[in-house]
């Protein structure tokens, strides 16, 4: 991350967004859906924001979407 990135977001605290998962197989395969996409699953009733504690601000790579 850039200084000028860093200087612009220090007065951030990091969240956490979204946390999916995916299955794996007893071969080591990915469980697909019937496209050949990997199958994602969440867990709706769980808390995940500790896993926020974990990065600083340096380890994250900002998004830039599609319109910006």
């Amino acid at each position: 991350m850039s200084k000028e990135i860093k200087d612009k977001y220090a007065h951030c605290t990091i969240l956490v967004w979204e946390c999916s998962f995916s299955l794996m197989d007893e071969d080591n395969n990915e469980v697909c859906n019937k496209d050949g996409s990997v199958k994602i699953f969440t867990a709706p009733d769980l808390d995940w924001s500790h896993i926020a504690e974990y990065p600083d601000l340096e380890d994250l790579k900002e998004e830039v979407s599609k319109d910006e």
